[in-house]
């Protein structure tokens, strides 16, 4: 295997760059979204995990009550 180590070396060195170089051509053809869609999806975003949130704590909160009443009577 000693003197294959180079040319595996060598096949290596150019599958990455080949990689790299569509890798970076795929990278030139994003559409990459404006900084107000950015702004607002940003603000979609916060808003349900806010809404999601509020409803897991209440759901939470509702059926921690309802099961301390069960355990006390």
């Amino acid at each position: 295997m000693g003197f294959l180590a180079p040319l595996a070396m060598k096949e290596w060195v150019v599958t990455l760059r080949s990689f790299l170089q569509e890798a970076w051509a795929e990278f030139q053809r994003v559409q990459w979204p404006s900084r107000k869609e950015v702004r607002a999806a940003t603000i979609v975003v916060i808003s349900l995990v806010t809404i999601v949130a509020l409803y897991l704590f209440l759901v939470d909160w509702v059926l921690s009550w309802l099961l301390q009443a069960v355990l006390r009577s």
